[in-house]
């Protein structure tokens, strides 16, 4: 029990310091043992809404990569080469993007949700780029 309270604890802080948020990823917040299983009933507390982003970027990536295997599916051997450069600079963009966004919160206890809120919001938004990809 005291050590899923500390991993509750680190995972509180790994996008509250200044020098750890900016290494985080989408990729690592969402699979961090401290926000495995499914989305809690409630989403009130800072660690609730973090738990609750990290079940909803789980949702929102699986979406994602089945956009990303559609539009491969449906693309010519040149148009997949162009469609993987431009996911592979869209993942950057997108840790790079929402961590800066959470930046205005340096120091508070919601920066870690503006964050992931964040990367749920973006991953959402290229699902539907993905859906619409016809090059």
């Amino acid at each position: 029990m005291r050590n899923l309270a500390i991993a509750g604890v680190s995972a509180l802080m790994v996008l509250g310091g200044t020098g750890v948020a900016r290494a985080q990823s989408a990729g690592a917040f969402m699979t961090n043992p401290a926000f495995s299983g499914p989305k809690p009933a409630r989403c009130d507390s800072t660690y609730e809404m973090q738990h609750c982003a990290a079940h909803e970027l789980r949702v929102a990536d699986r979406a994602m990569s089945a956009a990303y295997s559609a539009a491969r599916s449906r693309s010519s051997a040149s148009a997949r080469s162009r469609l993987l450069t431009e996911q592979r600079r869209w993942l950057r963009t997108r840790d790079s993007g929402c961590v800066a966004k959470g930046r205005r919160y340096d120091g508070g206890s919601m920066r870690p949700v503006v964050v992931a809120q964040c990367w749920v919001e973006v991953t959402r938004a290229r699902t539907r780029a993905l859906g619409a990809w016809r090059r």
